[in-house]
C-alpha cells in the first residue's frame, strides 16, 4: 500500500512559511475538514485540538509506531538553487469612508492615525520563491493525489494570493528518502536530549506533538 514517492509542488507565486513548511501538516488540515465538515476544531483561547480530529489518519506509513512519539514518513520541504528569499512590507490604514460607523460616545469624531487605535502601520513579511518544492514520502500515491487536488495554495496570506500552487505532481521513486536524503536528515526526528523542541506531526503546534527533536542542517 505504501511506496517511496516524491511530491513536487510547481509554484505560480511566492510562498509566506519557514524552511521546513511539512506537507503532513498541510494534509491534516484537508483531511480533517473532509473528516468532519467545515466546523470549528480549535476555539479562540485554547491551545489543543478537539479530541475528534486526533482520530484522523493521513496516508502515510507511520516511523515509531504504537509509542507516544511516531510520526509519518514523510520529509520536510526540500529547495533547490533557484529558491530566493525576499521579503516585503504592506501597510494597513484606517479607511475613512467607514467612518460612520464608529461610535465616538458623545466625543468629537477625530481620527489620530499616528497613534491609538486607529494608527496606521507597517507589516513585513518574509518569503520564498522557487519554480517548484519537493517532498519525498512513503504513502499511498493514489489517495495523496486526491488529497492534493484541494491544497490551491501554501503558507500564510493565501487570501492575498501568496503561495498559489500551479500544480501537483507525484512520482515512484526507487528509494524512501523521507527521513534521511544523502545520508543526511531531512525532516524533525524526536531524540532523548541535547535537541530542539519541536512538533514531529501535525499539528505541529500541538504541545502534545512537540519533543526533543534532531532537526535538519
Amino acid at each position: 500500500m505504501y511506496e517511496p514517492l516524491k511530491i513536487r509542488a510547481y509554484l505560480q507565486t511566492g510562498i509566506i512559511s519557514d524552511q521546513f513548511l511539512p506537507l503532513d501538516g498541510i494534509l491534516y488540515n484537508v483531511k480533517v475538514r473532509e473528516n468532519f465538515g467545515e466546523q470549528t476544531i480549535t476555539k479562540p483561547l485554547e491551545s489543543l485540538v478537539r479530541e475528534e480530529s486526533g482520530k484522523t489518519r493521513l496516508p502515510f506509513e507511520r516511523a515509531n509506531n504504537h509509542t507516544l512519539q511516531w510520526y509519518y514518513h514523510c520529509s520536510f520541504a526540500q529547495w533547490y538553487e533557484d529558491m530566493v528569499e525576499d521579503h516585503q512590507t504592506y501597510s494597513k490604514r484606517f479607511d475613512l469612508k467607514y467612518s460612520d460607523v464608529i461610535d465616538f460616545k458623545g466625543k468629537t469624531s477625530r481620527f489620530d492615525t499616528k497613534s491609538g487605535r486607529f494608527k496606521n502601520y507597517f507589516i513585513k513579511v518574509y518569503y520564498r520563491t522557487a519554480s517548484y518544492v519537493d517532498w519525498f514520502a512513503k504513502g499511498d500515491k493514489e489517495e495523496l493525489e486526491r488529497l492534493l487536488k484541494f491544497v490551491t495554495h501554501l503558507g500564510k496570506k493565501t487570501s492575498q494570493g501568496w503561495g498559489a500552487v500551479l500544480k501537483w505532481e507525484v512520482e515512484k521513486i526507487e528509494n524512501d528518502f523521507s527521513i534521511y536524503k544523502d545520508e543526511k536528515l531531512i525532516r524533525a526526528i524526536p531524540i532523548k536530549e541535547n535537541g530542539f523542541l519541536y512538533g514531529i506531526r501535525p499539528s505541529y503546534w500541538n504541545p502534545k506533538h512537540q519533543f526533543i527533536c534532531k532537526m535538519p542542517e
